[in-house]
């Protein structure tokens, strides 16, 4: 009986890990990976500084990032990069994060060329986001 129910523990566990990667599919969670990646593409890095128990990132990631709308522009001209700032106190002291969510956005080198604090609707993210380009 202890033999079963630890094989079920360690399929359950097994499941909320797989279950978390695949939300967070095509989000990186190495900034110096992210940058590199971005120089290489020609494209900007948006870092989303986040934290678990941010309701507001919760609400951005189903009513923007979920978005097909966002998905295709991020594909087209970003990197993205999630970060725990709970985790992560360096690079929210780094980058001057007050709140959650934040949105900053890089260049190839790793600069901030933007950023975005708080909650933004899809549609004006989605316009903010259009205008920025990446150093050539």
């Amino acid at each position: 009986m202890r033999k079963r129910m630890l094989v079920v523990l360690v399929l359950a566990v097994c499941g909320l890990v797989a279950g978390a990667a695949f939300a967070e599919e095509g989000w990186l969670d190495d900034l110096d990976a992210a940058v590199k990646q971005a120089a290489e593409q020609k494209k900007l890095v948006l870092v989303d500084f986040t934290a678990s128990w941010c309701g507001w990132c919760t609400k951005m990631k189903e009513d923007v990032f979920d978005k097909d709308e966002f998905k295709a522009l991020a594909g087209e001209k970003f990197v993205l990069v999630t970060i725990d700032g709970d985790k992560h106190r360096d690079l929210v002291d780094k980058f001057g994060v007050q709140g959650f969510p934040t949105l900053v956005i890089l260049d190839g080198e790793g600069k901030e060329v933007h950023k975005i604090v708080g909650y933004k609707p899809l549609t004006p993210l989605l316009e903010e986001l259009k205008k920025l380009e990446p150093a050539k």
